[in-house]
């Protein structure tokens, strides 16, 4: 049954979720990964983790990724293909990959940004980021590459005016997921050549402090627009906007968010800003809804089950009709442990 979420201007429409990766009949489970990239008209590559249902009660990294490709618009999908980097990694011992971001680019090249996770631990400590290219809509892979010399997560990118920016919260993760010492600090990195190299583009001057996650969007006018988490403060969300491309900054305000978030990720489409993620007490995938990406409705739950696992992602296409809708996929708990299935929900949004 579909959800339907009215507003003043406009409403929201949700799609009754369906069963994209069943992890449950095969024994496992898949946190974190969950980049999906439209690399041709109508031609999705879709990424989703193959990890271990028993180590850490099903919540870790301790597996490999996996993806599909779709050619009518993500409708249906491919059989599974393995990603020959996190396959070769995962045996190694060392790392475990997570492919969390992915974007596209004009030459139709897939430039996956790949997370180094520690493999014996839960997810954590991390590595310094790797970059993998295909050029040929996920048939093969080059050989990866560091993106930057810092340790950290790259909790979102974006391909924007023929560059790629990626988010990086520099945090090796040793200590804590969020920030801990004054070095712990958002950079955005930036490639005009198609992930083939990055450079530094800024430093997001923002309070690091007890922050982590990170969602990154440019909006329809081309604004830049960065929030982040505040894990002493669930319910507001760190909102800055860049004018230039991230070159400079407004003055950082917070969001107010009556259910929270965390893991925050964003989207915007036909003028409407959504928002998703797991809510303050992590027990539940909420979604919002915002005219100005600042000031945000009261909330609405997603999904069939309540958990702490909702790790999300999104991408807006076009249907049949050239309508625009927007794909989100996240993970979903099936079992009294932290194992998760994987989860695909259709939003559209009418005026």
């Amino acid at each position: 049954m579909s959800l339907i979420i009215k507003r003043d201007n406009y409403a929201v429409v949700c799609s009754e979720p369906t069963l994209y990766v069943d992890n449950k009949s095969r024994g496992r489970s898949g946190h974190m990964t969950h980049a999906i990239v439209e690399f041709a008209p109508g031609k999705l590559i879709d990424f989703n983790s193959n990890c271990s249902a028993k180590r850490f009660w099903g919540h870790s990294t301790f597996g490999w990724v996996e993806y599909r490709i779709s050619e009518d618009g993500g409708e249906t999908f491919s059989s599974i293909k393995e990603l020959p980097y996190s396959k070769e990694s995962f045996y190694d011992g060392i790392h475990t990959i997570s492919v969390e971001k992915a974007v596209a680019c004009d030459d139709g090249s897939i430039v996956a940004i790949c997370l180094r996770n520690d493999a014996s631990a839960l997810c954590q400590p991390w590595d310094t980021p790797m970059v993998i290219k295909s050029l040929d809509g996920g048939n093969s892979w080059s050989e990866p590459r560091e993106l930057c010399s810092y340790k950290g997560r790259v909790y979102d990118a974006c391909y924007y005016d023929g560059a790629i920016y990626a988010l990086e919260f520099c945090n090796d993760g040793v200590e804590d997921f969020c920030g801990v010492k004054e070095e712990h600090i958002y950079r955005i990195f930036v490639s005009y050549n198609n992930g083939e190299s990055f450079s530094e583009l800024c430093v997001v001057p923002v309070e690091t402090l007890g922050r982590g996650y990170g969602a990154m969007l440019f909006d329809d006018s081309g604004r830049l627009h960065v929030y982040t988490y505040n894990i002493k403060d669930e319910i507001h969300l760190d909102h800055i906007i860049s004018d230039d491309k991230g070159e400079s900054w407004g003055k950082a305000d917070v969001c107010y968010l009556s259910e929270g978030i965390r893991n925050p990720q964003i989207a915007q489409m036909d003028g409407i800003y959504l928002l998703h993620g797991r809510n303050a007490a992590a027990n539940g995938f909420v979604l919002y809804t915002s005219e100005d990406g600042q000031n945000w409705d009261e909330g609405s739950y997603l999904g069939h089950e309540k958990g702490g696992c909702y790790y999300s992602n999104n991408i807006v296409l076009k249907d049949t009709d050239e309508n625009h809708r927007l794909l989100v996929q996240y993970s979903e708990m099936y079992g009294v442990d932290a194992c998760v299935n994987v989860m695909h929900c259709w939003i559209t949004v009418k005026k």
